[in-house]
């Protein structure tokens, strides 16, 4: 008779949490030549990895130090260094927040479809989930305040969205925002640097508001997981005591640090010319028959029918990689595609979609 291993389980929220459903990087089912599904941004020049080479050795010997990284992103938004704090990409920021503001008993209000970490880490806080239809057109503000109770403990809006692309007006997160005085508003606005307009200025003058940022689209730096988020000296001070301080590595810092250095044009040419991408893309999907949604973001998602894991499939045997959304309620039939941001590789895909939709239709 055997008897079977002992083996620890998990406890708390955590234990209701199927582990298959742990988030991957989703695969592609061909050689992944052009990746366009997880909607990283430009290229930094050679010369960032140059210059953190020369970096003293005690930049790795030592603990890292992100005061002057968050003294440098305070300066940019006008507000003391106590109001922004550093995190590993925009998930911790969000994974602290609902660690502070979320428990058992306590809801949060998210627009569905949402960025997948916000679900994960609500539930792993032990809040109940209350998901708030957002698949097109404006932001539904009366939708949103139909749903506060006093069991909501956090407030999410996605803007510019993930995955659609759509915004929210600063008017309807500010009134938000006063209906829930007691409640954590969060504002992933990590695509905010594609959009018409940023709503952080408008936003920090109030108490309950967390203003999510990153490095990872933008900036080109995806690798170097650098977040930030920017709010009342409370709310950032239960931040950093909801982690550790050190979860920023220090290369990563500096290389943060180099690239606000480099100054706005940079940015502003790579924001220019994304937005061109856009409009030609979503033209010439339009063109082929498809549905491109509005956005404000540096990615297109496309209603495609009952074509979407044909053209998908296609397009990853012209090595081009896009992400769908096989089992998410709305989005099944859409495929999500990042704008590469130079033209040798829009023109990439410019001919990769051809093949994949066929030769004939007209082209803009």
């Amino acid at each position: 008779m055997t008897t079977a291993t002992p083996t620890p389980r998990a406890t708390g929220p955590v234990s209701r949490i199927d582990p298959e459903a742990a988030y991957r990087r989703p695969t592609a089912p061909g050689p992944a030549l052009l990746r366009l599904d997880s909607n990283e941004g430009v290229l930094p020049p050679q010369a960032l990895l140059a210059q953190l080479a020369a970096a003293d050795p005690e930049l790795l010997r030592r603990y890292p130090e992100v005061s002057a990284l968050e003294a440098a992103l305070a300066a940019r938004l006008d507000v003391p260094p106590e109001r922004v704090i550093v995190t590993a990409g925009a998930d911790e920021a969000i994974d602290r927040a609902c660690r502070a503001f979320l428990e058992p008993g306590k809801s949060v209000l998210l627009p569905d479809p949402c960025f997948d970490m916000f679900e994960r880490c609500a539930a792993l806080a032990g809040g109940t989930l209350v998901r708030v239809p957002w698949r097109d057109g404006p932001f539904p503000l009366d939708r949103f305040l139909g749903h506060l109770d006093a069991r909501t403990g956090v407030v999410v809006v996605v803007s510019p969205s993930n995955p659609t692309g759509a915004v929210a007006t600063l008017a309807d997160v500010r009134r938000l925002a006063a209906a829930a005085p007691n409640a954590l508003l969060v504002i992933d606005h990590v695509y905010v640097e594609y959009a018409d307009e940023d709503l952080t200025p408008g936003l920090l003058d109030l108490a309950n508001v967390l203003v999510l940022r990153t490095f990872s689209k933008a900036w080109g730096l995806a690798g170097c997981r650098v977040g930030y988020a920017a709010g009342s000296p409370y709310v950032i001070g239960v931040l950093r005591a909801a982690g550790g301080p050190y979860s920023v590595a220090a290369p990563s810092i500096a290389l943060a640090l180099a690239q606000l250095e480099r100054g706005v044009e940079p940015l502003r040419a790579h924001v220019a010319r994304i937005r061109v991408e856009r409009g030609l893309l979503a033209t010439r999907l339009a063109a082929r028959g498809l549905a491109p949604r509005p956005s404000q973001a540096n990615f297109v998602l496309v209603e495609c029918g009952a074509r979407a894991q044909a053209i998908r499939t296609a397009l990853a045997g012209r090595g081009v990689v896009v992400r769908d959304f096989p089992g998410r309620p709305g989005l099944e039939t859409a495929l999500r595609i990042t704008l590469p941001g130079n033209p040798p590789d829009f023109e990439w895909l410019c001919e990769a979609l051809d093949a994949a939709l066929g030769a004939g239709e007209a082209r803009p």
